[in-house]
């Protein structure tokens, strides 16, 4: 088999040798979890309330960092086990890299979805101090959304800036969170998002 080498005259197992990991910055690697269910009035998303800093009190999708020894469906199916108790099956719908996007630093995030029948009562664990189904409700005027998550006597909601591609759907990079109000991240775009992919 022929050995081939590069405009300096390396091989492949020279290259890699000599090779510098930290030429290219690299980003953090996440995943969050758009769990819906049927919550009697109307779909409803899952949600955990942060134990920690950033965003320390508000609500967020299940998630968490990636661990070097396993994939990304793998950290999506133990990050939501881990902080609602629930097992599910999910898959795979987008990828989330806006810049800037979780205060600690770049952060690339995978986004899983999975559809329940019908509510399962979840329980908080890990960094996640409480667990709740949320019913979902928006108001749109122009690009401009507000999202609205009820549970009980709990209601929290976002403005955001909605940018759309050329097919309609929602560009989650280019769209922006005008005001927080109790949904961390930019947690609220990605649940617009799996709304109208339902």
């Amino acid at each position: 088999m022929e050995i081939l080498v590069d405009a300096d005259g390396k091989t492949e197992e020279q290259f890699l040798a000599t090779y510098d990991r930290e030429k290219y910055d690299r980003p953090s690697f996440t995943v969050d979890n758009l769990l819906f269910a049927d919550g009697g009035d109307g779909m409803a998303v899952l949600m955990v309330r942060r134990g920690g800093h950033p965003f320390m009190g508000q609500w967020a999708l299940p998630g968490g960092f990636v661990s070097a020894d396993e994939c990304a469906e793998d950290a999506a199916a133990r990050e939501l086990a881990e902080e609602t108790g629930i097992n599910v099956a999910t898959e795979q719908l987008f990828t989330v890299s806006t810049p800037k996007r979780d205060p600690r630093g770049w952060t690339v995030s995978t986004c899983f979805m999975g559809l329940l029948p019908e509510i399962v009562a979840p329980k908080a664990g890990d960094d996640a101090v409480e667990a709740r189904w949320f019913t979902i409700d928006y108001l749109a005027s122009g690009d401009v959304y507000k999202l609205i998550l009820r549970s009980d006597e709990i209601l929290i909601s976002c403005e955001l800036k909605l940018a759309r591609r050329q097919d309609g759907k929602i560009d989650v990079n280019k769209s922006e969170v005008l005001v927080h109000n109790g949904i961390a991240f930019d947690h609220a775009k990605l649940i617009l998002y799996a709304v109208e992919s339902l």
